[in-house]
């Protein structure tokens, strides 16, 4: 209903503008068709919309009981240079998995203390000589390895399961998704991709950019006609399938995508497992985010062109073809982003008359076919968005549209540039992009003028209507402006020193034998509170957390809370892997009934403010 509605709102609005407010003759009309045009443009995609996402139940196969024994897996875990913090709980999660398995971590770092943690941990420790084509060339090195151990008489792996080093996988990753594969030909399942960091950049208090993605229209993607694209993490691929295609795709820097590709062109099936089954760190900094999306757009431009993905129809479905192609062109919304802020100043400056209406009229259907097309839309999207923070994104993505269209007019080499994960060196609100501050000052300087010669100010032959309908579209393109640049700015968006996420979990504890409240904690450290003096000058404590093994941590800082009570921030000891393991196993493997109104199965990385969960 909601996408019918805002689609129908739309094509009711651009009839009435053709039928009953264009003017008839003269010079005008040209900018009054240039700006109807305009205005129509996202007909097509509002209707494509509701066809696509119309439908988005999800199927599943059963979970493993009935575990297929004829098959062996691979967890693969690429890394590069992230901290202990981020990678350790991802490597022991993924150790302590079912059923049984291999843990492989792919270390491009070529770092002694990620052999050490393990070893300690009883995964294998990977590292390569030559450090080419980043995660891709990291992965295709590990399936090469495997391809020389079976051919050397070892057992052969048949699946791998890909994690990257920041999503930690919940107790039922394998066992939830491993019997996709008793179908021979599908190739890759896709899991739901959560983030356990709230507060991210793209976090809108619902569930994020990435949200209405996993939750909506890869659900909606989750059929015989389509199916998903690999999205790097929180997957699973069958061997045989990439060794079909010559392994993980190198020649463009969002491998994933272009992978998927390949394997459909070969025949093979992916399907979409939604259901949260691990959880990672998403940007959490305006730099991190752009960063991010800044490569996605840059490689999906280079399959745009490397795949010719316009003339694709011969080997894809309908459903895929659309899929693919509009998904890579997306990446160029950042320049019709500026078009659109340009077009109403142009026909504004221009002094064309667009509209025969009276500006009461005209004011009253623009904004009621607005809010309808919002309201309609957030309805077909499963209310999985808040239009703020939608509107605030989609303008912080215009430097990505700019620099995808600079790569298609030039195509020049591009580099895979890892997102950043962990603490910085200090604290630092994000920098706003030049191109927004200039594009602000330009359009406040449009509505400025266009306010003036709705008063009469400035010599202009439209009429007040027409200055509305500019002036609208300016004004709206303000406020998105606005919106982007106080995100960008906002201190929750600062960057942080602490490279371990925070998680404000409460709960009773024991602390050095004695009753205690759990306040905060982290894969390297808690925060406590306790009675007052007991622990005393201690340099050491030992923490038990419920249904956990104890844990002896350092004592950093003690402080009295008052009421004869004392809180205190615990660390774990540098190198002590076996205290980081137990962390982060209560963390994302959480103990059944430990915490009151925790559900089973659910872990304790699931509170993301205190007392709720």
């Amino acid at each position: 209903m909601g996408g019918v509605t805002s689609a129908a709102a739309l094509l009711v609005y651009i009839v009435w503008r053709i039928a009953y407010t264009m003017p008839s003759t003269g010079p005008d009309v040209f900018a009054a068709w240039a700006l109807v045009v305009f205005e129509g443009l996202p007909l097509g995609a509002a209707v494509v919309n509701v066809v696509t996402l119309w439908n988005i139940d999800s199927r599943a196969p059963d979970p493993l009981p009935r575990w297929q024994q004829d098959l062996s897996v691979a967890v693969l875990i690429p890394t590069y240079n992230e901290p202990a913090e981020v990678l350790v709980p991802t490597v022991a999660a993924a150790c302590a998995l079912e059923p049984a398995h291999q843990t492989w971590v792919l270390d491009d770092g070529d770092r002694e203390w990620v052999r050490e943690m393990c070893e300690a941990y009883g995964a294998r420790y990977v590292r390569r000589d030559l450090h080419d084509h980043a995660k891709a060339g990291n992965l295709n090195h590990a399936l090469g390895l495997m391809a020389d151990e079976e051919a050397g008489g070892a057992p052969g792996i048949d699946i791998i399961a890909v994690l990257d080093c920041d999503h930690v996988p919940l107790p039922a990753f394998l066992t939830a998704t491993l019997g996709w594969f008793a179908d021979k030909d599908i190739a890759l399942v896709q899991g739901l991709q959560a983030f356990y960091n709230s507060g991210a950049f793209d976090d809108d208090g619902i569930t994020g950019e990435q949200g209405l993605f996993f939750n909506v229209q890869l659900r909606a993607r989750n059929t015989p006609e389509a199916g998903p694209f690999w999205c790097g993490s929180t997957s699973l691929l069958r061997r045989h399938a990439l060794q079909e295609i010559g392994g993980i795709a190198t020649e463009t820097i969002t491998e994933d995508m272009h992978t998927t590709l390949k394997l459909i062109r070969r025949g093979w099936k992916t399907v979409y497992h939604h259901q949260t089954l691990a959880l990672g760190l998403a940007p959490a900094t305006p730099e991190q985010y752009l960063l991010q999306r800044r490569r996605w757009g840059l490689g999906c431009m280079q399959i745009l062109t490397r795949e010719r993905l316009w003339a694709a129809k011969r080997w894809l479905s309908w459903r895929n073809y659309h899929e693919y192609l509009n998904g890579t062109v997306w990446w160029l919304e950042g320049v019709g982003t500026v078009v659109a802020f340009l077009v109403p100043m142009v026909l504004l400056f221009s002094g064309a008359s667009t509209t025969t209406a009276d500006p009461v009229t005209f004011s009253a259907v623009f904004t009621l076919t607005f809010l309808t097309r919002l309201w309609g839309a957030k309805r077909l999207m499963r209310k999985q968005v808040h239009w703020p923070t939608a509107f605030a994104l989609r303008i912080f993505r215009i430097p990505v549209g700019l620099a995808c269209l600079w790569w298609l007019m030039t195509r020049r080499s591009l580099n895979f540039e890892v997102t950043p994960k962990g603490g910085a060196g200090s604290r630092a609100k994000g920098a706003t992009p030049r191109i927004l501050t200039v594009l602000t000052v330009v359009n406040l300087a449009a509505i400025g003028y266009a306010a003036a010669g709705a008063m009469g100010f400035t010599p202009s032959r439209a009429g007040t209507a027409s200055i509305l309908a500019a002036g609208g579209w300016l004004f709206l393109a303000a406020v998105f402006l606005i919106l982007g640049m106080r995100r960008i700015r906002a201190e929750a968006f600062a960057t942080s020193r602490r490279n371990a996420h925070r998680f404000p979990v409460t709960a009773a504890i024991e602390i050095n034998g004695e009753k205690g409240t759990l306040l905060d904690l982290s894969v390297g450290g808690a925060s406590i509170r306790t009675a007052g003096g007991h622990l005393g000058d201690a340099k050491t404590a030992l923490l038990s957390l419920p249904g956990s093994a104890p844990v002896a941590l350092d004592v950093v800082r003690v402080q009295a809370a008052g009421n004869d009570q004392q809180t205190a921030s615990l660390r774990v000891p540098e190198g002590d892997w076996h205290a980081y393991r137990i962390l982060s196993l209560w963390l994302f493997h959480t103990p059944d009934g430990v915490l009151p109104g925790l559900p089973a199965g659910a872990p304790a990385a699931a509170t993301t403010k205190a007392g709720a969960r």
